[in-house]
């Protein structure tokens, strides 16, 4: 069935405040279906409006910004195109940046759109999960995470903006899923590296493309607006039929200046641009142990393996100020969970800074513990603020594990101690090269 309506009568007509690019081409192999003029059923609204005991005021402006929609033809059309691809958008690894958005033609319940829109994703989503025969169990609480909260925040302040559109998405559109201690959703590789594999030893390396800007502490020069103007270095790669030598990316979580060789016959590709990953997302929360990362990850590979065999699953990706290594520098190597999860992977730097540390110790991610020290009730936020205070950074770093180790998770698969003991000696060299 084509649409009576080409993308742009559409964009003309609704005119959206803030309409994520590239979804023309989408738009234009959109099929619309016949499910007629409901945005939402009836029976998931009453036994969502019942389950959450939400009041008569609030029902009743939820349901007059339905009804506003299903009374523009154009917008309903649109808007049930927009649900399609987010219920989608995320097993298909699709980057589209959508955010919250404001139709100018709903002139009435403009503001409720957003979540409107992530509402009427959630049966939908939950119809292509009972397709893959995905037990119940696995998805029926998913939405529910966020759900609650914003109809109280409806309810209590008359306030129907979505707080970080892009990732309560993920819940609404049943695209993430919990297993034991993580949250995992699929994630296309894209940073600059590949990661290879020894034929018979299965050590694994990872080797950073050319052209990127390091400091001489082995981080991107410039992340937190620190420039390594007389100890930086520019990462190489050279390939012929036999070998590729370029800068080995340390698994403690910094790019090392001398080339490392290796050759083709010895060595197999592990990880390339492109690849499907499991993003890790780690909620708040007990139990943060290599323990529970192995079994959240024995998990997850099994679910994804069993009810989405065409995701070819190479591994695990993830970015977070835990696995920032500097914090190894004042936390006990032994006994901290911290410490202990960061051993177990393959981390590397990126260009993000510390402002995810700030906020998840400080409460802002721009606090300033040198200018505006306070009152630290945790050894952490204190030793963080003290190392601060010296003028050293911190980094948020991402970290990749390969499916083959997971079973080894406990027992330092990437990290060695010649490892362990090269960062220590790099950790802010830059601090004493004319780094600022």
């Amino acid at each position: 069935m084509a649409s009576q309506w080409n993308f742009h009568q559409c964009v003309s007509h609704c005119k959206f405040d803030n309409l994520p690019e590239g979804l023309e081409a989408k738009y234009d192999s959109y099929a619309p279906d016949d499910s007629g003029v409901d945005l939402i059923s009836q029976a998931f609204l009453s036994e969502t409006f019942d389950r959450y005991q939400v009041p008569g005021e609030t029902r009743q402006r939820i349901v007059e910004g339905i009804e506003e929609i299903e009374q523009d033809p154009v917008l309903l059309h649109f808007t049930k195109f927009l649900v399609k691809d987010l219920c989608s958008a995320r097993e298909r690894c699709d980057e589209t940046h959508y955010t919250n958005m404001k139709p100018v033609c709903m002139q009435r319940h403009g503001a409720l759109y957003s979540f409107l829109l992530l509402l009427a994703c959630v049966v939908p989503s939950m119809n292509r999960l009972r397709q893959r025969s995905i037990p119940e169990e696995h998805y029926a609480a998913i939405p529910n995470t966020f759900l609650q909260p914003q109809l109280d925040k409806m309810a209590l302040h008359g306030d129907p903006s979505v707080h970080d559109f892009p990732w309560v998405m993920n819940f609404y559109t049943c695209s993430i899923f919990l297993f034991d201690r993580f949250y995992f959703i699929p994630y296309r590789f894209g940073d600059p590296f590949t990661m290879f594999r020894h034929k018979e030893t299965r050590e694994v390396i990872a080797l950073r493309h050319a052209g990127e800007e390091f400091r001489s502490d082995g981080q991107r020069n410039g992340i937190n607006d620190v420039f390594d103007q007389k100890g930086s270095f520019i990462t190489e790669w050279h390939e012929n039929a036999e070998f590729i030598m370029a800068n080995r990316i340390n698994p403690m979580g910094f790019v090392e200046r001398d080339t490392t060789t290796i050759f083709k016959k010895e060595w197999a590709p592990a990880l390339r641009q492109g690849d499907t990953l499991l993003a890790l997302h780690i909620p708040s929360g007990p139990g943060y142990t290599p323990e529970r990362l192995r079994n959240s990850m024995r998990q997850a590979i099994e679910f994804y393996g069993k009810y989405f065999p065409e995701l070819p699953i190479t591994g695990f990706w993830s970015a977070s100020w835990l696995y920032d290594t500097r914090l190894s520098l004042f936390l006990d190597s032994k006994h901290s969970n911290i410490v202990l999860v960061q051993r177990q992977l393959y981390n590397y730097p990126t260009f993000e800074g510390d402002g995810m540390l700030r906020y998840e110790l400080f409460g802002d991610r721009t606090a300033d513990p040198d200018r505006n020290p306070g009152e630290y009730a945790t050894s952490l936020q204190q030793a963080a603020a003290a190392y601060m205070v010296r003028g050293a950074r911190f980094n948020t770093l991402s970290m990749i594990v390969l499916k083959e180790d997971i079973e080894r998770i406990g027992a330092m698969p990437y990290i060695t101690e010649a490892d362990i003991e090269l960062f220590l000696k790099t950790v802010d060299s830059h601090l004493h090269t004319g780094g600022h």
